[in-house]
Formats: C-alpha cells, structure tokens, sequence
C-alpha cells in the first residue's frame, strides 16, 4: 500500500460523515462556552452566620495551647457527677475536658471530692483553679470502699500503728473496725502474713502494703538473727555478680540472673523482688533479707514520654502490649504530666500501677 492509497483510506470522509463531525464539533463549542457562562447564572447560597461562629468558637478552643478556659463563655455552680450533657456544653471548658468527664462517668466512676476532679485528663492547675470554686457534690454520699484512694506509704507495724496512720495509709473505717476487734481479742500480728490475712483487706492493698510492713521483733530474736547474719551488708542496686555470691544460698548463676533482672527492672525498691528473680527460692530471700541493703536513689525511673517503644517493652512491668498502649496514649494526647493517668485511662490495673509506681 502507497502513502496515496494511505491517506484516501484512513483521511477521506463521506459527506455524511462530514456532517457528523461538523454537528460534533459545533456541539463540543457550545458545551465549552455553557461551561464558561454557567457561573454568572449561579445564586450563591445562604451562610448560616450563627453556625459558623459555634464552629469557629469550638476551633478556637482546640487552639488554645495551654488549655486556659475562654473567658468570654461563664462558669456556674454544678455537680459533675449529674450535670446534664447540654449544661456541660454550655459551661466554659474546653471540649476534650468535657469529653473526658463523660468518659469517666460512663465507665462508673464518680466524683466525690475536688481532687477527684483534678484527675481527669486536660485538667491543668490554672483550670483547676479557676473551676474549683464553682464545683459541688452531693454531701450524702460516701466514697465506697473499693474506690481508688491514693496512700500515703510509710513503714509501720500493724500492732502500733495508730487509727489516724491506718487511714493514712489507705485502710477505710471498716477494715480499721475489723483489725481493732482482732486485737481486742488478743490477736497479734507477728508477720506480714498475719497482717494481710485480715478480713477485708482488697489484693491491691496487700500489693502495696507488703514492702512497708515491719514488724518489731523482741530483741533476743533480733540479736539471734544479727548473728547469723555475721554482719554482711550488700547494697543490691550496684552490687556486681561477685559481691552478690558473698550471700548465702547465692551461687554463680543465680547472682548473675540477680544482675540481668535487675537491670531490666532499673533497679531493686524492696527485698520482695527477688522473688521475681528465676531459680531464687523464697527461703533462700528470707535467709538473706537482713543482709541486703536498698538504696532506692540508685533506681532508674522510666521516661513515659521520650522512651522507644523498645525501651518501655523490655522493663519487666510493662512488656510489649503495655509499652504499645503507652505509646498509642501519648501520641494522641501528647505528653503524659502524671503516671496515675495510666490508672485512671485503665492502661494499667490497680495491681499493674502499683507495681510500676516506684519506676515512674
């Protein structure tokens, strides 16, 4: 086939055709010129100006960097704990605080005195400060037994101890009731055992109350043991695996594994520990607890906020799901001010928390 005969085949049309693509052409014209035109025919619609200004307010609540509350909105009186949705709304604090409060109270929990109120994510002291004189909360009611009261931990011995130190330590009215009649009766706490054998007494309390009981033994008892120790002093946290062998009951492997967990922990905060240590009988602790010292300035505190998810998953508190969750938490909510927050947020239980306490 030549060029000529090419071009009669592909590029000549017949005067129908022609037509076609005339109309096709003239069609694609006036499309493109509508296109143009339409425009200058077109009502612009209504803007709703009060909506607008809801929207721009709750933006520029998400803005404020330091969480301050708006002083052009009011505060009142309220109760958190029955305030209705649409009164929450409308009172001056920022929307993530609200949506916090709403939160709490859907998962049954309660607020009962200011402090309480202080916990909730967001709630700086300046909005603190600021929101406490307007709250209120209904005096009837009575903090249940089982809600979370932070203790203020100190050793003591449960045969002395007096009502006052008790409720310090969080014991409530009801089980200082129940410790005072067994001692009314004659009953006397010899060891920790003893102690966390008292009815009512929760598993989270005895977690963390077992580290702080000392019990005061008579003194031909306490001189007995002094001897058997024959006087070895060993400061556990920068204790090598040579140092630790020195102990009784304490070979070449079990000092190394000794060393390695307590290197992943960041150190020792109380002779219980040792028990989490593979190998390491309870009667060999017992036998070496007189002989080890604690310095609890030499323990290594985790850092929630910069530590790689690698980091916070090799502490033996926390481990891989617990250090993916803290950092899913901080990097939604950004940085984490106070370690109860993971209590409060249910990342970690009561047991789990107090725990890790001491690291944080």
């Amino acid at each position: 086939m030549n060029f000529k005969q090419f071009v009669q085949d592909y590029f000549t049309f017949s005067r129908n055709e022609r037509k076609g693509i005339t109309i096709l052409l003239v069609i694609i014209f006036i499309l493109a010129v509508a296109n143009k035109v339409i425009f200058y025919f077109e009502t612009p619609g209504k803007i709703d100006i009060a909506l607008l200004d809801s929207v721009r307010n709750e933006l520029n609540f998400l803005d404020i960097s330091d969480n301050n509350l708006s002083k052009t909105t009011t505060l009142f009186k309220f109760n958190p704990n029955t305030i209705s949705v649409e009164a929450l709304d409308s009172l001056a604090l920022p929307m993530g605080i609200r949506r916090n409060i709403l939160k709490f109270r859907e998962k049954g929990g309660k607020f009962y005195t200011e402090a309480d109120f202080r916990k909730i994510y967001g709630v700086t002291d300046s909005i603190f400060n600021e929101i406490s004189p307007f709250l209120f909360f209904d005096n009837k009611q009575e903090r249940p037994s089982h809600a979370i009261i932070t203790p203020e931990l100190f050793t003591f011995d449960p045969n002395t101890t007096t009502d006052n130190d008790f409720i310090r330590l969080g014991i409530t009215e009801k089980q200082l009731k129940t410790i005072r009649n067994y001692q009314n009766k004659g009953g006397n706490f010899r060891s920790k055992g003893d102690f966390l054998k008292i009815y009512g007494i929760t598993e989270s309390q005895k977690v963390t109350l077992a580290d702080y009981i000392v019990i005061q033994e008579k003194e031909t008892v306490k001189n007995e043991r002094i001897s058997k120790a024959i006087m070895i002093q060993i400061e556990i946290n920068t204790a090598d695996s040579i140092d630790l062998m020195k102990l009784p009951g304490i070979g070449d492997k079990l000092s190394k594994r000794i060393v390695k967990y307590r290197d992943l922990l960041g150190g020792f905060h109380a002779v219980s520990q040792l028990k989490e240590v593979y190998g390491l009988s309870e009667q060999v602790v017992q036998k070496i607890e007189g002989m080890i010292i604690i310095d609890p300035g030499k323990i290594e505190k985790v850092d929630l906020n910069f530590a790689e998810w690698n980091e916070l998953a090799k502490h033996p508190y926390i481990q891989k799901n617990r250090a993916q969750q803290i950092i899913k938490f901080r990097t939604k909510y950004g940085s984490i001010r106070e370690p109860s927050v993971l209590r409060d947020s249910m990342i970690l239980n009561i047991e789990e928390y107090a725990r890790l306490k001491p690291y944080l």
